[in-house]
C-alpha cells in the first residue's frame, strides 16, 4: 500500500473517522500516512481488535470525544447474527443508547 499512497490527494483530510469493518493494519496505516487523529468503534467483523486495536487511533466506544468544538459519539455494534463480535439485540443496544 506504501508505493501506490499519494498523499496529496488525501490534504484536505483532517480526522479520520472508522464505523468498523476496517482491518485494524489500514486503520494504522492511514495514521501513519497522514498523521491524522483517528477515532473509531468496532464492526461486527472487527474481532481482531481484542488482541490487535490499530496503532495511533482512539476507540470511542460509549465515549463523547470533541474534536475542534465537534461532538461525535461512540456507539458500536451491530444487528444479531448470533452473537459474535459485537453483535446485539435491539433491547441491548436501545439499554446501551
Amino acid at each position: 500500500m506504501y508505493e501506490y499512497f499519494d498523499k496529496k490527494r488525501y490534504s484536505d483530510v483532517d480526522l479520520i473517522l472508522s464505523a468498523g469493518d476496517l482491518r485494524p493494519e489500514y486503520l494504522s496505516f492511514l495514521v501513519d500516512m497522514l498523521n491524522k487523529r483517528c477515532y473509531y468503534v468496532r464492526g461486527n467483523h472487527d474481532i481482531v481488535y481484542d488482541v490487535e486495536p490499530p496503532l495511533g487511533c482512539m476507540d470511542i466506544d460509549g465515549k463523547v470525544v470533541n474534536y475542534e468544538g465537534i461532538r461525535i459519539l461512540g456507539l458500536e455494534g451491530s444487528m444479531w447474527y448470533g452473537g459474535r463480535g459485537v453483535e446485539q439485540t435491539d433491547w441491548q443496544m436501545g439499554w446501551k443508547v
